[in-house]
């Protein structure tokens, strides 16, 4: 996507952490009025997460979506152009009327702002819905108000996807997602102890601050060199082998090629078991049978 200063647009402003289904709406309303008037499709996000810099998270992973998912699936919407500022304390600092001249204005060549519906910016989240209306009045845009999305009588957020992916629930982190929760990662060279039991599996160096799924295997896929396979996905320590580090590893049922150095999408569709040690290896290689074969039939029942 373009980055450039663009002349004319409909905009949205967020850090759309996850693209989840609310995002998704503002988004398309973006797209579609963009359309209309013949302007460009506009986002202007964060990098890094605005609570990362505030200091307002616990734990070092968190992101839904990294920086390259994020600008995907903004493409993959309609988005035209997607500015990507760097959220620093002196950012957080500035004014409602001062970040609207200095990015949305002539960066952006703003003329419709759409918002969620608790949208604020600027300084202390002081710019409201009140605020960029007169800020419209007075710079030539106009403000569109989009409606929350509900899921279950709630509005969709990234905190609740969150909630839903650390504690396993991949069937309501989907439903707040809008599809399936999903990882990239960059095959590196393994030990070799899945092949040796017969189940050879690619490990994944992932984004360091990529939100992992608690340990345990997953039914799922694999995007790979263009195609979609079915997985049977591992997270967690190998208590069995006595790894000591956590691993994100799958076993594409079907697939055996050498992809040392390419990078694999996993997707993840519900968590089959918790991590277990077993007594011995013959006791492992029993179980991943058992979850091969439980993951390819559920799998294929889809």
């Amino acid at each position: 996507m373009a980055r450039e200063t663009v002349k004319g647009s409909v905009a949205t402003v967020g850090v759309f952490d996850g693209v989840h289904l609310g995002h998704v709406k503002i988004l398309e309303v973006v797209s579609s009025r963009a359309r209309e008037l013949g302007l460009a499709a506009a986002v202007l996000t964060f990098d890094p997460h605005p609570d990362e810099v505030l200091g307002k998270l616990d734990t070092t992973r968190f992101l839904l979506t990294t920086r390259r998912e994020k600008e995907l699936l903004l493409a993959n919407l309609g988005i035209d152009a997607a500015m990507i500022v760097e959220f620093t304390p002196a950012l957080a600092r500035l004014d409602t009327i001062g970040f609207v001249q200095k990015y949305l204005l002539s960066s952006l060549g703003l003329k419709e702002l759409v918002v969620g519906h608790d949208f604020r910016m600027g300084k202390d989240r002081a710019g409201d819905r009140a605020l960029l209306s007169s800020l419209g009045a007075r710079f030539g845009f106009s403000v569109i108000d989009v409606e929350a999305v509900l899921v279950d009588g709630t509005p969709v957020s990234s905190t609740r996807v969150r909630e839903a992916v650390a504690t396993g629930d991949m069937d309501a982190a989907a439903k707040l997602l809008g599809r399936s929760y999903s990882l990239e990662g960059t095959v590196v060279k393994g030990e070799g102890i899945g092949r040796s039991l017969g189940f050879p599996t690619v490990n994944l160096s992932v984004h360091e601050k990529k939100l992992l799924p608690p340990d345990g295997v997953y039914a799922g896929y694999a995007e790979v060199r263009g195609r979609v396979l079915r997985a049977a996905i591992n997270i967690g320590l190998r208590p069995t082998i006595a790894g000591g580090t956590r691993l994100v590893e799958a076993h594409i049922i079907g697939f055996e090629e050498n992809i040392v150095g390419e990078s694999v999408t996993l997707t993840f569709v519900v968590r089959m078991r918790p991590e277990r040690k077993f007594a011995n290896r013959d006791e492992l290689r029993q179980a991943i049978r058992s979850d091969v074969d439980k993951i390819a039939y559920l799998l294929e029942q889809q």
